[in-house]
């Protein structure tokens, strides 16, 4: 398993877990916030870490070699944060996907897993928002994260499965942990 940001916030739980599963997992990231996100499993004789940046991508047809299953979680992973240099998030958001995209089909990978975003539905009335419902990206971190979908859509096949999830916010303790996310705050206001 290839997993694409898993030093971050919701990979820095989910590749102990697929280890402990008895997976063998290879993380590309910049561990930007340090690598003893991973300090758990840093020695774990299945785990490979590739520090490195997914717009490289010699290095990403390098490391992606002998992959069965890609997990993306990369990204520059809010609004706020993709609004202070627009070109910069594009770049790791829409252009470091495609990237990706065509090295896993290059590469013979079996399956793709892409976390994409509920923003991708903008504000609707509904009170129950399901895939049904048209998208509406508002901003450009939502919009990013359509178009992803639009370009992994056409190379779904049978020899190379797809599935996009759309997680609203995620919230909770991760060893890169991440206080700007609504429910966190709301939780340190309440004990602090």
């Amino acid at each position: 398993v290839y997993v694409t940001g898993g030093g971050g916030y919701v990979g820095s739980k989910l590749v102990p877990a697929l280890l402990e599963a008895g997976y063998r997992v290879t993380v590309i990231d910049l561990f930007i916030y340090g690598i003893e996100t991973l300090a758990a499993v840093h020695n774990h004789p299945n785990l490979t870490l590739v520090t490195g940046d997914l717009r490289d991508e010699a290095l990403v047809r390098r490391s992606i070699q002998g992959v069965q299953v890609v997990i993306h979680l990369a990204c520059i992973s809010n609004d706020p944060s993709f609004e202070l240099d627009p070109d910069l998030g594009k770049s790791i958001n829409y252009d470091a996907f495609k990237i990706l995209v065509n090295a896993a089909k290059d590469a013979g990978v079996r399956r793709f897993v892409y976390a994409s975003s509920s923003s991708v539905y903008g504000i609707k009335e509904d009170p129950n928002v399901t895939e049904d419902l048209e998208r509406d990206p508002l901003t450009d971190y939502s919009k990013y994260k359509a178009l992803c979908e639009d370009y992994l859509a056409p190379f779904s096949s049978d020899d190379f499965v797809t599935l996009t999830l759309r997680p609203a916010t995620v919230c909770g303790w991760s060893p890169r942990l991440r206080l700007d996310l609504t429910v966190n705050i709301l939780t340190n206001f309440a004990i602090n």
